[in-house]
């Protein structure tokens, strides 16, 4: 199940919840009011001595401008 996080609308209190996806999302836990679901940003890091600087993983790009390696700045 994934975590999800979510301020309510009403109080603005915080939640981080562990919900099924098509499970309904219960009311804030403070004051009843409605819980909306927060923008989570993913984020990967890689580490270690043999990574080239336009080594970004497998899809291919080769800068951070693009996500196919195919504008002007990394020559895709």
């Amino acid at each position: 199940m994934p975590l999800y996080r979510f301020v309510c609308s009403v109080c603005h209190h915080e939640e981080s919840l562990l919900l099924k996806i098509n499970e309904e999302v219960p009311p804030c836990s403070k004051c009843g009011g409605e819980l909306v679901k927060q923008i989570s940003k993913v984020v990967s890091f890689k580490s270690g001595s043999n990574l080239k600087n336009n080594d970004v993983g497998s899809r291919g790009s080769s800068c951070s401008g693009c996500s196919g390696g195919s504008c002007s700045s990394c020559g895709g």
